[in-house]
Order: structure tokens, then sequence, then C-alpha cells
């Protein structure tokens, strides 16, 4: 396929390449063991409806009129919980249909009973910010400058910067500080025609293949050659550092044919309206199935998954729970494409939002923004237990001081910022000492999230 064709198939199918221009000094792993995806509900989510709930609190009666200036419209339920973890009821919601109200609470209800006996819930995070593009950067990299690569950038620049979609993204943020080419993949639709370029069918202009010479081979020979008189040419060493890194990647191309059978299979056996309902986080699970497929294949080791819709300043109740809903439904799809590819014990999942919303509602009956927040992590392995809660806010959802061995309530104790739980993060990932980091510092946290 030419250059051109090959570039226009690339945007039709969402997939699209930019190029590192920092190298870095780990080299690409033929089948690497951990990856890492990132998914982030964009515009901030409320805790208190979801995994840090505070019931009818009755804390907001000089800020609020609406439930009696309580945090939430929905009284704890005790029944609602997993070991540490404790979650929302669901709320009457006027207009909504009684049918929606229950699958909306299956959904929620369904998603800690499965997962969080492998989860731990990071409640009360200081985000330190109102602001969406600062509580993005903030979460997502633990630094609230626009420097440091996000999470899943620093963990896939660390680990296998080489890697033909190394980093694949979504939405969200995404920054990578040239650590790693980030792929932007959002539709599945012509991933066969970007992953199998040069394959001739249904009158397409493809590359025809002579039956007595291979003329791709041919092709990738002259390129390589062109390739290596370029490399050798260039008296820079740092230059000659992301020559090495680009022509690894475009050496790796071929390798993208790798994911078709496996996004023809999960496509075929594992329907997105048989987890849980039809029509229902589409967008999210059609995203879930392109990176499942390249994770499975080892092209791919960290992601950015994506969901917008959470910055509800009006009609709170009746936008955030379906929405939470509906995170819920892409999530366990996720998981089940994981199980069913035979890698969820190789995959960890993230879960988080640019910050929480305040803890009373103003006249829309909307949430605005708040400083204080909350993340799920589900390790891929066994080695860190699940039903987990570490750290916590107040009953009028603010900040409080926690032990950092235990993350319990403690006078005597710290606040747990965003930049320590992407430290604690990394350390979880196995990169927290990686040259990188020296490059992209985070603060020593004392903090033992993770045991």
């Amino acid at each position: 396929m030419k250059r051109r064709s090959f570039l226009k198939s690339i945007a039709a199918s969402g997939l699209a390449l930019n190029m590192p221009l920092i190298s870095s000094n780990a080299h690409a792993l033929a089948s690497p063991q951990k990856k890492l995806i990132v998914i982030q509900a964009d515009g901030g989510w409320d805790p208190t409806s979801f995994c840090d709930p505070k019931g009818l609190n009755l804390a907001y009666g000089d800020k609020s009129a609406w439930h009696l200036g309580s945090t939430n419209s929905v009284a704890l339920n005790p029944a609602k919980a997993l070991g540490d973890i404790r979650w929302t009821d669901m709320p009457v919601i006027p207009g909504m249909a009684l049918a929606d109200s229950i699958r909306i609470q299956d959904q929620i209800d369904g998603f800690f009973t499965t997962y969080g006996s492998r989860m731990t819930v990071i409640n009360g995070i200081d985000t330190s910010t109102n602001n969406h593009d600062v509580g993005k950067r903030y979460m997502w990299s633990g630094h609230m400058d626009v420097s440091h690569p996000s999470l899943a950038a620093y963990y896939a620049g660390a680990v296998a910067p080489n890697l033909p979609l190394a980093f694949m993204s979504n939405g969200g943020f995404d920054y990578t500080a040239s650590v790693v080419a980030r792929a932007r993949a959002k539709s599945t639709a012509l991933i066969s025609d970007v992953a199998e370029p040069n394959l001739t069918y249904g009158g397409r202009n493809f590359l025809h293949v002579d039956s007595d010479m291979d003329v791709y081979a041919e092709i990738v020979a002259s390129q390589q050659q062109r390739l290596s008189r370029q490399l050798a040419s260039e008296p820079l060493e740092r230059r000659r550092a992301q020559l090495g890194q680009l022509f690894g990647v475009r050496s790796n191309e071929a390798d993208l044919s790798a994911m078709s059978p496996y996004l023809a299979d999960i496509q075929a056996n594992v329907l997105p309206a048989d987890h849980w309902n039809a029509e229902r986080a589409d967008y999210f699970k059609s995203q879930a199935q392109l990176v499942a497929a390249a994770m499975k294949a080892d092209l791919a080791i960290s992601a950015n998954l994506f969901m917008m819709g959470f910055d509800t300043h009006d009609n709170h109740d009746a936008r955030a729970y379906p929405l939470m809903g509906d995170l819920c439904e892409g999530i366990h799809y996720l998981m089940v494409l994981l199980e069913y590819l035979g890698i969820r014990e190789q995959v960890t999942v993230v879960v988080g939002s640019d910050f929480g919303r305040v803890p009373y509602y103003n006249r829309s009956q909307g949430k605005d923004h708040w400083p204080v927040t909350s993340m799920l992590v589900m390790p891929g392995s066994d080695t860190v237990s699940g039903g987990r809660v570490y750290g916590a806010s107040t009953d009028d959802f603010n900040l409080i001081r926690i032990n950092s061995v235990t993350g319990l309530p403690d006078d005597d104790g710290l606040i747990l910022e965003a930049s320590h739980v992407n430290q604690e993060l990394r350390k979880l990932m196995g990169v927290a000492d990686h040259p990188l980091a020296e490059l992209f510092p985070l603060p020593e946290s004392a903090f033992n999230i993770f045991g």
C-alpha cells in the first residue's frame, strides 16, 4: 500500500501515531507481562454518588435547601458493602422510569460485588484544584504543571516504548512528554485494513503480490537499507537514539496483523449486549475491544479508556447515576474481555476522574467542583489483597489526615495527595526507580497504599 493510502486508512480507523522525541533506556520486551489500563471519567465525578457515600447527613443546611442540606439524596444502605468497601444506594429520581432505576442499581451493585474482592478503593485524595485541566494533569501524572507524562504514557515509555501501539489513548489526559508514541484509537471499524494493509481484495487499491516474488518483502528490505544508512550518517548521539526508536517501531509495523484474529474473536464471541445490557456504554465497550486485542497480541502495554459527561452542574442525580452505572458496565465488559483472552492477571486497571463534586446540591440540583476525590485500582495479580479501602474523607466529604500505613483517620497523620497516589502506582507497576523518574520526579511518598 502506498504511504498516502496507508495514512488514509489509519485516519479512517481512528488510529494515529505520534512518535516520541525522547529515547528511553528501556528496550522493547518480546512479551510484556504487566500491562496498565487507565480509565478516565472525564469532567469530575462524584465519589459520594459512587464509592464514598455520605447519605442523608444534613451537613449543609446553611448552603442548600435540597434534601435538607445533605450530601446525597438517599440514605446510606448497610447492605451496599463488601469487605471495607461501601457504595451508594440508588435514589428515587423524579421522571426516571422504574426499569431504568433498577438497571442502574444492578450495574453498580454487580460491579462492586463482582470485582470488589480484587479492588482497592482510595478515598480522600486531595487534588488541590477545581480547574479541569489542572485536575486532569495532577490526577493522571502526579504533577500540576505541563511537564510530566500521564501515568499510562510514563509506564509505556519506561517498559516497552518500541511496541507498535505501546500507549493507546481514546481521550482524556494523555500527554506523553515525548517518552513514547501515542496511538489514538477510537474505532474498530477499519482496524483490519490497517493491520493487513497489503492484502488484495474487493477491488481496493491494495498492493498485489506477484506469484513469483514477494513484492512487499522487497519493499521492506529496501526501506530497512535506507533507514540503516540514515542512522549511520547521523552524527548526534541523541538524534541517533531517537531514530533508533523510530526505526524500531517501524520494524514492528507488520506485527499489527497479530491483533486481527483476537479482535475478530471477541467481536464474534464476547458480544457487548450480553454483558450486561444492550445499547449501554457501547462506545466504551468498543474502546475496550480494541485495547484488549492489542494487549493480547503484545502490541500495546498501556492504554487510556475514556467516558465523558461527569461535569454535573445541574440535575446531578438524573445525570450522574446513569453515567456511574454505564461506567460500571463498561469496566465489567473490559474485565470479561481480559478474562476471555487469558490476560486478566497481567493487566492492572485504574479508574478515576479530574476531582470530585461539592458535597451539597446547588440551586439547579447540580453539584459544582470540589478538590476531594477517589480512585479505584484493580491490580492484575493476587499479590495485592482486595476488598480494601485506603484513605478516608470526613462525614461531610472534606479532607482528613490519615495514617500512612493503615490508611485510617489519624490526627497525627498526613493528607493524601494525588502526587502520592501516582508515586504509589509507579511502585505498584515497578517503574518508580526507572531512569525516567529522574526526568519526571514525584515527591517521595510515605504512604503504603498497596502493601
